[in-house]
């Protein structure tokens, strides 16, 4: 029967007191702006981004300068009166001087090394926001990634929301001093000559932009519904490629070549419709471009006659003066767009930040313990005191589990798919937690217990299991780091795995491809024994750990493991029953249940469940 172990009142003491203790970090519900989400990470480099920013002020200036130097060209140098040519030489280089530290120093060489430094510094906080994403996102239970796959994580670290925040900061940082410099410096030069043709400029600069801006969104449009026929038809040649196998069974190679061909066009009709339509959307700001300059034109030439200035007439608008205009009028246009850009540029960054804010704020449903952390005891009892336990709070996957384990019994977990047999190791590793009940190890709630550390009692060797893309000796030292190659050949003879490493031309330092693409199952499966062979835990977890093997094979692992796990506890769970005729006692899980409990010979003598398995899998064979 079924060892029953009824929660005592310690045990109940300890549960309550290890939930009490559960703590996790308080989390904002409502995503936070985009300087409050960076204000942590820019303050660590506070001090250069300051630096920076006086840089690029003294680049905006410098710009602001270069566009009026003209007006000085003409108006105190070549047409200054009373000035011998020895003078005019004489203000000629004083003012060439003046442009080349404008431009060479203040803009180029200052407006380089701010630059340095915000790539410097955006880079250093990307890596950080990156980092704490990934370790944020490593920690969260099986859930979150059940519900959220790869790819969508992947593009989260490197893909369009995070780069759409760098580029605003970059943006924000980099472009706007400069830009707001020039802009405040350019029109405080220009107004204290005259503020009437100042603000006619700056009204037709703003024209000019915002035409700029409004064809900007048409364009963008042409380009995204470009974006979406490329994105159709691309999956669908991709969909034709993976099946080439396919098409060339079903003899479809023509029809296949029609499709494409049909479906290509598609894209080269938007691809004609997109730059055909952009050019015309990109002639009209050009064309507004033109008008404003020629009202600018005649605006100065109104002013220059009439000199309806508050300057004497001798003081009034010179021809120098008309340059400046004429040349700040496209230089400003540079500055407004900036800045007019960052503004939209913000709704883009803050859309990515609640996309990234709405993942770091979820919490994990099997948070690690703060303030209650509790060591895992070596070689304890496993107990489960009346668990329950559903992925869908609507559908449990285990019910009313009471159930003690003695350290060092061997136990088997049978009965049909679905059955959760799974589920049970996974609530043993806390990848998730029971939604009712405890589990104890040793007489410690495993919920006291950081997870990671936990899991470090554990060897695993799970169902189908993960090869990463590294050498086979790297795979291995998942379990062990430390562990010599001595000791890896050893376990990898016990698995009998170094049977086909030591045919690979570099041995274990042989790499393999993403997920162990260029090895078989059984391949993948010894590898993966082997693991569990060097952790050398105290506890151990095989699930359907020799299910990709062959018969002989199987034979062969099955000694070493016994071996291995002796004096060990060892959850075995298994679809194929000659694998479990060894075990100290074997469990029969039906819907979520534990219906018999016993040794394999017991279980077999008796009508159940187990009975009827042995039978069907005797006539099978």
């Amino acid at each position: 029967m079924t060892q029953l172990a009824p929660a005592s009142a310690s045990a109940k003491a300890s549960e309550e007191s290890g939930i009490a203790a559960l703590a996790t970090h308080a989390i904002p519900s409502a995503s936070p702006s985009i300087w409050a989400f960076l204000r942590p990470y820019i303050k660590q480099y506070r001090w250069l981004i300051l630096a920076a920013l006086l840089l690029n002020a003294f680049h905006g200036i410098a710009i602001a300068f270069q566009n009026m130097v003209p007006k000085y060209l003409l108006d105190d140098v070549l047409m200054a009166p009373g000035l011998t040519n020895a003078q005019r030489y004489h203000r000629a280089f004083l003012l060439a001087g003046a442009y080349l530290l404008s431009t060479i120093v203040l803009r180029m060489i200052v407006w380089h090394i701010g630059y340095r430094i915000f790539t410097y510094v955006r880079e250093r906080i990307v890596c950080s926001l990156r980092a704490d994403f990934f370790r944020h996102v490593n920690h969260l239970c099986i859930r979150f990634h059940l519900k959220h796959h790869s790819g969508e994580l992947f593009s989260y670290l490197f893909g369009s929301p995070l780069t759409q925040i760098q580029s605003y900061f970059q943006q924000w940082t980099f472009s706007v001093p400069g830009a707001t410099f020039l802009l405040i410096s350019t029109l405080i030069w220009v107004g204290s000559w005259d503020w009437i043709l100042t603000s006619i400029m700056l009204l037709l600069v703003i024209v000019n932009v915002l035409m700029v801006a409004h064809i900007r969104k048409r364009i963008q449009k042409l380009h995204s519904d470009y974006q979406s026929t490329e994105i159709s038809v691309s999956g669908y040649v991709a969909d034709l490629l993976r099946g080439s196998r396919d098409v060339k069974l079903y003899a479809m190679e023509d029809k296949v070549a029609e499709d494409f061909e049909e479906r290509a066009w598609q894209v080269g009709q938007k691809a004609y419709q997109r730059d055909v339509q952009s050019h015309v959307e990109n002639m009209k700001p050009e064309t507004v471009g033109y008008v404003c300059f020629a009202l600018l034109c005649v605006v100065c030439t109104w002013r220059y006659v009439t000199d309806h200035g508050p300057l004497p007439m001798d003081k009034g608008i010179t021809l120098g003066m008309v340059q400046a205009y004429l040349g700040s009028f496209i230089s400003l246009q540079w500055p407004i767009n900036t800045l007019l850009a960052i503004a939209t540029q913000r709704g883009a960054a803050q859309a990515s930040l609640d996309r990234i804010s709405s993942v770091l704020q979820t919490a994990s449903t099997t948070p690690d313990p703060i303030g209650f952390e509790a060591e895992l005891p070596r070689q304890g009892d496993i107990q489960f005191f009346n668990v329950h336990f559903g992925y869908d709070p609507d559908r449990p996957v285990l019910k009313d589990i009471n159930l003690t384990i003695p350290y060092g019994q061997k136990v088997a977990l049978v009965g049909p798919s679905g059955a959760g047999k799974s589920t049970f190791a996974q609530l043993l590793l806390r990848l998730y937690d029971p939604d009712q009940g405890a589990i104890l190890i040793g007489g410690l709630n495993i919920r006291h217990c950081v997870g990671q550390e936990l899991r470090r009692h554990f060897a695993v060797v799970p169902q189908d299991p993960f090869i990463f893309r590294t050498t086979i000796g790297h795979n291995l030292r998942v379990a062990r780091p430390d562990a010599s190659d001595q000791d890896i050949r050893n376990v990898c003879e016990q698995a009998n795995a170094w049977e086909f490493i030591s045919t690979l031309p570099k041995g274990l330092n042989t790499p393999v491809g993403e997920g162990g693409s260029t090895l078989s199952g059984g391949q993948r499966q010894r590898l993966a024994i082997a693991r569990a062979l060097l952790a050398q835990q105290d506890f151990f977890i095989f699930d359907e750990a020799t299910s990709a093997l062959d018969t002989v094979s199987e034979r062969l692992i099955h000694g070493a493991l016994t071996k291995a796990m002796a004096g060990r506890t060892a959850i075995v769970i298994a679809h194929r029953l000659a694998t479990v005729q060894s075990c100290d006692r074997i469990l029969v899980v039906r819907a979520g249940m534990i219906i018999q409990d016993g040794t394999y010979d017991a279980l077999a003598s008796k009508p159940g469940l187990f009975r009827d398995l042995v039978t069907t899998q005797t006539l099978q064979t």
